[in-house]
């Protein structure tokens, strides 16, 4: 049951793309009232965490973080959720900690306070070229599209920054026909199902698809619980010393 909060400070808040990615991991968590924008959200909480959902791109991405700061203030901000392979090696289900994050349509970096490598954040949803151009110009482990917005809003409001997240294409899939369906609110199933019913074709990707999404919400919902139970042992094991050796 929803309910309306004041501020009541936690140690970390979460800051995720969509409900899908983390349905199981709030699950049994209380749920707040929140505006994202000027748009009506959610925000899950237990114990010393905060999430909310920001839907699709840096602007929501920011709203949905400036919410979870004026109504959790959490120490750290965290951004959460799924991320396209710009590396072979880096397979649907493996969990990516960067070190920092770029904006590529600002060319802005940002720090996280620990990891390894780099993720940047695009406009739309990358396609195997789009990948490919990410890691050839940007030296990305991974992209995604809200991580930018999250880290602009940790810096505006002086927060630590950190980002957690889970692999769900590798980087020889390519998803670009996904681009048209996903909206800054979330994504138009309904369309998206008229339009592959006449493209059977795309039926092996959709399907790869889907078994990738539920491999990477169980990664992600274990990294996050990992988080929350062993902070100390989380930032030790994703450092970049502890990833090179």
């Amino acid at each position: 049951m929803s309910q309306s909060v004041g501020a009541s400070p936690v140690q970390f808040g979460f800051v995720a793309a969509l409900e899908r990615e983390v349905a199981g991991l709030v699950r049994g968590w209380s749920v707040a009232d929140a505006r994202i924008g000027n748009r009506p959200g959610r925000i899950y909480y237990s114990g010393c965490a905060a999430l909310i959902c920001a839907g699709t791109g840096v602007e929501r991405g920011y709203a949905a973080a400036k919410e979870l700061v004026e109504k959790f203030s959490p120490r750290v901000i965290i951004s959460i959720g799924f991320a396209g392979s710009c590396a072979a090696e880096l397979a649907p289900g493996t969990i990516v900690v960067p070190a920092t994050l770029e904006e590529a349509s600002t060319r802005k970096l940002f720090h996280c306070l620990f990891g390894s490598g780099k993720v940047v954040t695009l406009d739309r949803v990358a396609g195997k070229a789009m990948k490919q151009e990410a890691a050839l110009q940007f030296g990305a482990l991974a992209v995604d599209m809200e991580g930018a917005g999250v880290a602009s809003a940790a810096e505006e409001f002086a927060r630590e920054f950190s980002a957690i997240k889970v692999i769900s294409d590798g980087a020889d899939e390519d998803l670009g026909f996904l681009a048209d369906f996903v909206k800054a609110d979330g994504f138009e199933t309904g369309r998206f199902v008229a339009h592959i019913a006449l493209r059977p074709y795309l039926w092996p990707a959709v399907a790869a698809l889907q078994r990738n999404s539920k491999l990477a919400s169980a990664a992600l919902e274990s990294a996050v619980a990992e988080c929350l139970s062993d902070w100390r042992g989380f930032t030790a094991k994703y450092s970049s010393a502890a990833q090179l050796r």
